[in-house]
């Protein structure tokens, strides 16, 4: 059974911005994160994954703002645009976080369906008698027969 498996169609994202602005970064990314999980039995963790960015919204918001206050006058620049795609594709590794999730349980439900199944149809049913070929019965019984009369003869 493998341990890991391989995405055929990786994504990779990639955030890069000042270091100046890394606290509303992480102030955003744990807002998104800090939050309880409900695990029911269906895949829908991208979707609570999704609503955080609903949830974390006003976050956001000044995250953003004080990202573009801070980068005003900085020999690091970014502008407001790049800023609000920052930010935008830090959601949006959230919620892909949130789908990977739900991908991986659907595949781990399927497999263990898929091994029920296979057992299921495998396994006996009933009464499980072994048929052997009569001379391999009457060798064994002779053999037994044999074994019985001489225990008897030296007593």
């Amino acid at each position: 059974m493998p341990v890991a498996i391989k995405n055929d169609n990786p994504e990779t994202w990639t955030v890069e911005y000042p270091r100046l602005i890394q606290p509303y970064v992480v102030e955003y990314r744990r807002c998104l994160t800090v939050a309880n999980r409900r695990i029911s039995g269906t895949a829908d963790l991208e979707a609570q994954h999704a609503a955080d960015l609903t949830r974390c919204a006003p976050v956001r918001a000044k995250s953003i703002a004080q990202s573009n206050a801070d980068l005003a006058g900085a020999k690091t620049t970014m502008s407001p645009e790049q800023v609000d795609t920052l930010f935008d594709n830090i959601g949006k590794i959230h919620v892909a976080r949130g789908r990977d999730l739900d991908q991986q349980f659907t595949s781990r439900m399927t497999g263990a369906e898929t091994a029920s199944n296979a057992y299921e149809a495998e396994r006996p049913k009933g009464l499980v008698i072994e048929l052997r070929d009569a001379s391999v019965v009457k060798a064994r019984t002779d053999a037994t027969a044999a074994a019985a009369e001489k225990d008897k003869d030296s007593q």
